[in-house]
């Protein structure tokens, strides 16, 4: 009784997290498909604990996923052993790691939950072999990848372009619960400075 009432449960579960990624795609991506189950079908659902890993340097990837809950970061190791951030993900994102799926190769980042989250997984290339023969799943697949590129390129243009303040600025309005939500030294390591001088810029900025 309670394994078939805990199979309801799972099931019921998962038809809420589609119909949640189903509403998000409509609203950010502007994408309505005449039949949903089509996309949905090839998502499956995954939890990840605190400071747990979807993707490790080195992994071959095959996955796009879809964040119901939560909140990950991508980050590199860099020559002196250092973690360096290059991006935050929360609920409502799509995440895949692009270049490694499209080039076949390792993965040269990590991929790691700061808190408990839940995704919707998808294997990449079954998703877009079904695409070959639907265009609407085609386009969705593109916007999703587009999403996930931009993102990117905007993150690039502000550190490459900005100072240390414009690049903080940028991010509270970019990332306005995570300047609260995240950990200074997570914060600084996104931005490219340390941890000191965030707390100085923080300071300045608090004292205008």
């Amino acid at each position: 009784m309670a394994t078939s009432s805990n199979n309801q449960f799972a099931q019921e579960q998962l038809a809420k997290d589609k119909l949640q990624m189903q509403k998000i795609c409509e609203q950010q991506l502007a994408i309505t498909l005449s039949n949903w189950e089509s996309f949905t079908q090839h998502f499956s659902a995954r939890e990840l604990e605190t400071q747990q890993h979807w993707i490790q340097a080195g992994d071959t990837c095959t996955e796009l996923c879809f964040i119901l809950e939560g909140l990950i970061r991508i980050y590199y190791i860099d020559q002196g052993g250092n973690e360096v951030n290059q991006h935050f993900y929360q609920a409502n994102e799509v995440i895949a790691p692009v270049d490694a799926l499209v080039s076949k190769e390792p993965c040269q980042y990590f991929v790691q939950a700061l808190e408990p989250t839940r995704l919707m997984i998808a294997n990449y290339n079954e998703l877009s072999k079904a695409g070959e023969d639907n265009p609407e799943l085609l386009r969705l697949e593109i916007k999703m990848l587009q999403t996930i590129f931009i993102k990117s390129a905007r993150r690039e243009a502000h550190l490459l372009l900005g100072n240390a303040e414009q690049r903080y600025r940028w991010f509270c309005k970019e990332y306005t619960e995570l300047s609260e939500r995240l950990p200074q030294y997570h914060i600084a390591s996104f931005l490219g400075i340390t941890p000191v001088s965030l707390s100085r810029l923080r300071k300045s900025i608090a004292d205008r």
